[in-house]
């Protein structure tokens, strides 16, 4: 395994250990709870965040710092196949847009936005310090691991991730704006057609049929670079494009 691999491996399971800690600002019920009453909360603030870094990064979080993914790593060991992208996508994209209304209405309710509370409903350093919470808490865990071990590849991120609209939306809004970006670029004269960065990208992307275009131009890449250590023709590698 590429030294990248090694290291982008050690901080989603750093992150995945911190899970117990940073849960609350993950938390898509704490930002419609905090919308209720006007507030801003430290989830959607960091929602907020995630938008911005999708202007330059793309979805590189979820493939080195999302906490889940170490999860969806395990659960890839165990099935490794390709999920079905396209279903899982209208689903995620489904829930999605119930809790952005939930959200708006909240706020509308509450006659806008009346102040910013990054520590709403988080009373003490560690998220999960309840009972009620370790069930939250255990449920993502079941339900992120499960959907991959039983569909396929990171069939969670795919279906029901509420975080990967915001950095989509700012991926698109960077190409929108001819922002320079992260980006998986590509040199089509190398390629053998070994199809193997197809085998190793852990979203299901045909990373081959991109190849052809110079970028991995798909909303669904997440940076983790495994089509690039894994390309034994050094086709792919890492470049900044507008």
């Amino acid at each position: 395994m590429k030294m990248r691999q090694k290291i982008r491996l050690a901080l989603v399971f750093v992150s995945l250990m911190l899970f117990p800690i940073t849960l609350n600002y993950f938390s898509p019920y704490i930002s419609i709870d905090g919308a209720m009453s006007g507030i801003v909360s430290g989830s959607l603030l960091f929602f907020i965040i995630l938008f911005i870094s999708g202007l330059f990064f793309g979805r590189a979080w979820c493939g080195w710092l999302c906490p889940v993914a170490g999860l969806s790593e395990l659960g890839s060991a165990i099935n490794n196949k390709p999920a079905p992208v396209r279903k899982l996508t209208f689903l995620r994209y489904g829930i999605f847009a119930i809790w952005f209304s939930l959200l708006a209405t909240g706020f509308i309710l509450a006659g806008g936005i009346r102040g910013i509370d990054p520590f709403h409903l988080s009373d003490s350093f560690v998220s999960v310090d309840e009972p009620v919470k370790y069930i939250v808490y255990y449920l993502v865990l079941f339900v992120f691991f499960g959907l991959t071990v039983i569909i396929g590849k990171r069939a969670g991120c795919h279906g029901i991730c509420w975080m990967s609209p915001f950095l989509a939306g700012g991926y698109l809004s960077g190409r929108f704006l001819r922002l320079p970006g992260l980006r998986i670029v590509a040199r089509p004269s190398k390629c053998a057609g070994c199809k193997t960065c197809d085998e190793h990208c852990p979203m299901s992307i045909p990373v081959s049929k991109y190849v052809t275009t110079g970028k991995i131009g798909s909303l669904d890449c997440i940076l983790c670079g495994q089509c690039v250590d894994g390309c034994p023709n050094k086709v792919l590698a890492y470049g900044l494009r507008r």
